[in-house]
């Protein structure tokens, strides 16, 4: 792990943050897939093994994970506890699903732990009886089963980007948008990951729109037939890794009539630096799906 990287990112000064991006794509790169990961703890709360779900949390006995085991009785729930600097959603995710293949589950539900109840159990199992897809995604909502796309946004779009951020107080929208214009183009970011709700009929003078589709976001449930060790790629940093699986399981989906209802930014919160950290995700995602800086 570079140190010097490390201590920019782990800062609360967003002048330092921003700093690690002028370092260059490779450094930043090898620093992801090399940096440490927080120790982890399952802990366990009994149930029906038919169905099992995952929740990554800080504290397994926090409102949260107690709220969330609540929702989901009476499953099987296997909460994943992490937290520190070095905590990372996928590989708690992956550790969760590791120990869910050891109970031989038709499904393993992939949840947030900030989720508060709008269906119940029944429904989510009865739906479930009759899905096929590798990936099931619950009914849409502003956190989970929403469509993303990849748009390649031309500067002065940005720019304008940039200044409807400012002015609105939307963190992602300026953050992005001034980093992208920055340093874009030295670390190959050549498209960027947007909601279609947020940026709305925006989208047709965005610029060039790579490619579409939808992402299940803070809940997904997985069929047994596709569960392995690492579903998801533990180098993105607590963002995108849900966007990657969405992409590559496309073909392979489906909806079901199942309603959850979840916090907004309630892990991470919402602010800048949560932003200015979180761009090294499109800088890994860029660089998995086009290679080459544009």
């Amino acid at each position: 792990m570079e140190l010097h990287i490390e201590e920019l990112f782990s800062s609360q000064d967003p002048v330092q943050v921003e700093r690690l991006y002028s370092l260059g794509r490779e450094r930043i790169l090898d620093w992801m897939k090399g940096r440490p990961r927080a120790d982890l703890r399952i802990v366990e709360v009994e149930g029906d093994q038919e169905v099992v779900v995952v929740i990554p949390t800080a504290d397994s006995k926090g409102r949260r994970s107690r709220e969330a085991s609540r929702i989901f009785h009476p499953l099987h729930v296997v909460l994943v506890e992490s937290s520190g600097n070095f905590f990372n959603y996928a590989s708690s995710v992956n550790a969760g699903i590791r120990r869910a293949m050891d109970l031989s589950p038709r499904w393993v539900v992939v949840s947030n732990d900030d989720v508060h109840k709008v269906d119940g159990v029944k429904t989510l199992v009865d739906e479930l009886s009759v899905a096929t897809r590798g990936l099931v995604m619950a009914s849409p909502s502003s956190y989970h089963s929403y469509r993303v796309s990849l748009v390649k946004m031309s500067p002065s779009f940005l720019r304008g980007m940039n200044v409807f951020g400012k002015v609105m107080r939307l963190p992602p929208a300026e953050v992005y948008s001034y980093l992208t214009l920055k340093y874009g183009a030295q670390l190959g970011v050549k498209t960027l990951v947007v909601i279609d709700s947020m940026l709305g009929p925006m989208k047709r003078v965005a610029g060039e729109v790579k490619d579409s589709f939808i992402n299940a976001g803070s809940f997904m449930v997985l069929n047994r037939r596709i569960l392995h060790e690492r579903v998801l790629d533990e180098t993105f940093i607590n963002g995108y890794e849900d966007v990657l699986l969405s992409m590559k399981m496309r073909g392979d989906s489906e909806f079901i009539k199942f309603r959850i209802a979840e916090e907004r930014g309630g892990s991470l919160g919402f602010g800048e630096l949560r932003f200015l950290k979180s761009y090294v995700n499109e800088v890994y995602l860029n660089y998995l799906l086009w290679g080459s800086r544009t």
